[in-house]
C-alpha cells in the first residue's frame, strides 16, 4: 500500500516540476511579446505623427504658394503705383534735339566734337536722391548703407542732403527698387542745359556762391533745395555743384566722335561709368553742363550721389 502511494506521489511531483520549468521557459517569450506589442504601438503612434507632419507640410507648402502669389501681386501693384507716383514727382522733358558737348576753345577733348542729339521724352527727378530717401530703401531691402552712416542711418540733420558714398551699383539698385533707372548721359545734359546751349544750368554767367554749392565755400553738402536761383531751364535743382551724379552710360573719352544722333546710350562696354555735374569742392570748369568724367562702378566718395529718371515707355497709362 505504501509503495503504491509513493509511486503516485513521484509522477505528480515530476509533473509539477515540469510545469514550473515550462512557466519559467515562457516568461522570456511573454516579455518579448510584450516588447513587440509596445513597439507596434509606438510604430502606429509614429506613423500617425508622420501623417500629421506630412499633412502640416502640405498645408504649409500650400500657404507658402498662396503667400508667394500674393507677394507677387503686391509687388506688381507696387511697381505700377511707383511708376505713376514717379511720373507725378518727376519733371517731364519733352522729346527733341539739343546741342551736346563743348563748343568753345577751353572745352577739353572729351567734350568734343559738339554735336546735335535727339532725345525722346523722358521724366527726371528734380532733386538728387536724399539721405532720407535712401534710408527707406536700406530699411526695406536690407541693402548696405553708405560707409559713413551709423546704425543704418545718416548723420543727424542731413536728411534733405544728397546721399553720398554710393557706388554706381548702389544707385542702380535704388533706381530699380523705385521702378525707375539712372538717366543716360544725353538725358542728363539736356535736362541740365536745355536747348539753348547754356554753359551753366541757370544761364551764361557763373556767379560765385549764388547759384550752387561749389569751390569749397561750405566744405560739405547742402540741402538739395538750397539754391533756387540755380535751377535749370526745366526746373531741376543741383545740376551743378553739391554732388557729382551717376549716369547709366559707360564712359569713353572719345565717344562723341562716333555718338549716334538719336537717343545715344553710351558705349557697349568699358571700365568706368559717366559722372556729371561737379561737386561742392569743384571750380567753375567742372560745373559746366558739358563737363563729363568717369569712375569705376564700385567707386564711392563723399562727393558722388545720383538722381533717377524714367522713359515714357516705363510708365503704364
Amino acid at each position: 500500500m505504501m509503495e503504491s502511494w509513493v509511486w503516485w506521489i513521484l509522477p505528480c511531483g515530476a509533473s509539477l516540476y515540469f510545469v514550473v520549468l515550462l512557466l519559467d521557459f515562457n516568461k522570456p517569450q511573454e516579455k518579448l511579446a510584450e516588447q513587440i506589442g509596445t513597439q507596434e504601438s509606438r510604430h502606429r503612434e509614429m506613423k500617425q505623427r508622420l501623417m500629421k507632419v506630412r499633412s502640416s507640410r502640405d498645408e504649409m507648402e500650400r500657404r507658402q504658394d498662396e503667400l508667394e502669389r500674393a507677394w507677387d501681386e503686391l509687388e506688381q501693384t507696387r511697381t505700377d503705383l511707383l511708376a505713376e507716383a514717379n511720373k507725378k514727382r518727376m519733371i517731364c522733358v519733352e522729346g527733341g534735339s539739343f546741342t551736346m558737348g563743348g563748343r568753345d576753345q577751353e572745352s577739353p577733348p572729351n567734350q568734343r566734337p559738339v554735336h546735335t542729339v535727339y532725345v525722346n521724352t523722358f521724366h527726371i527727378n528734380p532733386f538728387p536722391v536724399t539721405n532720407q530717401d535712401y534710408r527707406e530703401f536700406v530699411r526695406v531691402t536690407g541693402h548696405r548703407a553708405p560707409i559713413h552712416w551709423q546704425r543704418g542711418t545718416f548723420p543727424s540733420g542731413l536728411g534733405n542732403h544728397p546721399v553720398v558714398n554710393v557706388s554706381w551699383q548702389d544707385a542702380m539698385a535704388y533706381a530699380e527698387w523705385c521702378g525707375a533707372r539712372l538717366p543716360t548721359e544725353a538725358e542728363w545734359e539736356k535736362a541740365a542745359r536745355g536747348t539753348d546751349e547754356r554753359p551753366y544750368p541757370w544761364g551764361d554767367r557763373f556767379v560765385e556762391g549764388d547759384r550752387c554749392n561749389s569751390n569749397g565755400m561750405v566744405g560739405t553738402t547742402t540741402q538739395v533745395d538750397e539754391f533756387p536761383d540755380g535751377r535749370s531751364a526745366y526746373g531741376l535743382w543741383d545740376m551743378a555743384g553739391n554732388v557729382n551724379e551717376w549716369c547709366h552710360d559707360y564712359y569713353d573719352e572719345e565717344y562723341y566722335a562716333n555718338s549716334p544722333g538719336s537717343n545715344p546710350s553710351g558705349p557697349e562696354g568699358g571700365q568706368e561709368r559717366v559722372v556729371r555735374g561737379g561737386c561742392h569742392v569743384d571750380t567753375r570748369a567742372s560745373l559746366r553742363t558739358s563737363h563729363r568724367a568717369g569712375a569705376a562702378e564700385t567707386y564711392t566718395r563723399e562727393t558722388v550721389g545720383f538722381r533717377i529718371a524714367m522713359g515714357v515707355q516705363d510708365i503704364r497709362e
